[in-house]
């Protein structure tokens, strides 16, 4: 497979699950947002920072790890692809969660 077409394969793979992260997350995060913040601008705002966000950063893990690794195999150039877009995924859901859960309260008793 050519070169071009193993980079486009995989930044489609990593766009692909963003999507697919975005559109399970996008609406409870806006209904998070809307409570956390002072007006429906701002909330708008940070979920459209999300979105940008939790698809660049999978993108840039794909095209990094595409730059350095060589295959001749092109299942192993998408498996790869798909390793780091996970990776990616993985990183930016965990720092949004250790951001949002500082503004979540929990209840009386319950433990954090």
């Amino acid at each position: 497979m050519n070169t071009l077409v193993q980079m486009f394969v995989a930044s489609f793979v990593s766009i692909a699950l963003s999507v697919a992260v975005l559109l399970v997350l996008s609406s409870p995060l806006m209904n998070i947002l809307r409570r956390l913040c002072p007006d429906e601008a701002a909330a708008s705002f940070w979920l459209s920072y999300t979105k940008l966000m939790l698809t660049i950063s999978p993108l840039l893990l794909v095209l990094i790890a595409d730059m350095f690794a060589h295959f001749s195999n092109p299942l192993d150039s998408v498996r790869l692809a798909l390793m780091a877009a996970l990776a990616g995924l993985l990183a930016g859901l965990y720092l949004i969660g250790k951001r949002l859960v500082q503004f979540v309260k929990t209840k009386p008793g319950s433990t954090p």
